[in-house]
């Protein structure tokens, strides 16, 4: 099997030849591994998202030998875009991002002072919202599509419109927004119907231009768990967030599966969030990602048991403690276990809980991309 049937198959609750193999980059970790693949001609800082997550080349991720190429979004330009010297920026929905330096000289993007943090249901006809028609947003999208179809055999993992329930949060500030979801429930559902509308929009518009090139369209992250619980009660969610996530994820599932027939959805949510889980199948949603293994509640085999014929796992592989600071060989047992519970009768994606941050080691990812390739042949023998 070449990696697009790999990952296809495993997606589709087959066994392909062995388990798929994915991840994601931020900044740091990819100029690491340069350094370790020898590879000083790519990049220095390819194009990167507000987490610092980066385009990995394609030359990198076949030297790693991958099997998902993803492209990440496009942003268009607004009233409220704009760059400060400082690096720090605001996005088009009026977010501001502020650079904020980490040790070690790293750094992350920070959001500070919310723009609707005062606003009624009146200011919200009246702000200046981002334009999801924008040409911007899908500019050089087919072509960089078409490269890849032409120099690989990997399978496409794209997104193009970002949250609902999260740009709620950071347009409103995160204690006036848990706060609205309770005793504020008529501006919370027109902020949610606001955003959603123009995220249903950008993803139509961009499916149109190049669905047909993807594989799985990663919907934009939506975390509804922390480490330990749900963020919000499910009557919560049912009642306000999801009717407006499930207009979204339904629309943007019809769009891509009219352009390909094949493709399929994947929705990003950290934490302990089980009980989102049949809601979340309900909604039409393929592919979980990351399966936090640290979260509560999140078992890799009590997952695979209760909903492993019903929704597809991407990630699980450690980040907090075994891929920054594991041994290799508590990483070998990682991956082992990973594979053991969630690949049988496919449906498994192997790849790091989240982004790939910056106190991860290059080497402790090549290992653990051996490893995966080792203990992931099918039939699974472990």
């Amino acid at each position: 099997m070449n990696s697009r049937e790999r990952v296809m198959a495993a997606a589709s609750h087959q066994e392909p030849d062995r388990v798929p193999v994915d991840m994601v980059l931020t900044i740091d970790v990819y100029r690491d591994m340069k350094r370790l693949l020898k590879m000083d001609h790519l990049p220095d800082t390819p194009r990167m998202g507000h987490w610092t997550d980066v385009q990995m080349p394609l030359e990198m991720i076949q030297a790693l030998d991958l099997d998902m190429y993803y492209i990440s979004p496009r942003s268009a330009k607004s009233a409220h875009s704009r760059q400060f010297e400082d690096g720090s920026f605001t996005d088009e929905w009026g977010c501001y991002w502020k650079k904020t330096m980490i040790d070690g000289g790293h750094f992350y993007f920070e959001l500070q002072n919310p723009p609707l943090a005062d606003a009624t249901i009146e200011d919200l006809e009246d702000y200046e919202w981002p334009d999801p028609s924008d040409p911007k947003r899908y500019e050089g999208l087919r072509e960089e599509m078409q490269m890849v179809r032409d120099k690989s055999d990997l399978a496409i993992l794209a997104k193009f419109a970002g949250a609902v329930f999260e740009v709620a949060t950071y347009m409103r500030g995160h204690e006036r927004w848990y706060r609205d979801l309770v005793n504020n429930q008529e501006f919370a559902h027109a902020l949610l119907d606001k955003v959603c509308k123009i995220q249903k929009e950008i993803d139509r518009v961009c499916i149109d231009a190049v669905g047909e090139y993807v594989d799985i369209l990663r919907l934009s992250g939506e975390d509804l768990g922390t480490q330990d619980s749900p963020l919000i009660s499910p009557r919560i969610f049912r009642k306000v967030v999801k009717p407006h996530l499930e207009e979204l994820w339904v629309s943007a599932k019809t769009e891509l599966l009219k352009k390909n027939p094949q493709g399929k959805v994947m929705l990003h949510s950290c934490g302990s969030i089980r009980p989102f889980i049949p809601d979340l199948i309900d909604c039409g949603i393929d592919i979980l990602d990351p399966v936090q293994p640290g979260a509560n509640h999140m078992n890799r085999y009590e997952l695979k048991q209760e909903f492993g014929d019903q929704i597809v796992f991407h990630g699980n592989i450690d980040i907090q403690k075994i891929l920054p600071f594991g041994t290799k060989d508590e990483i070998t047992e990682e991956v082992r276990d990973a594979i053991k519970a969630l690949a049988p009768g496919g449906g498994f994606l192997l790849s790091p809980a989240h982004n790939v941050q910056s106190d991860v080691s290059a080497e402790n990812l090549v290992h653990m991309i051996e490893c995966a390739h080792e203990f992931g042949v099918y039939p699974i023998q472990l």
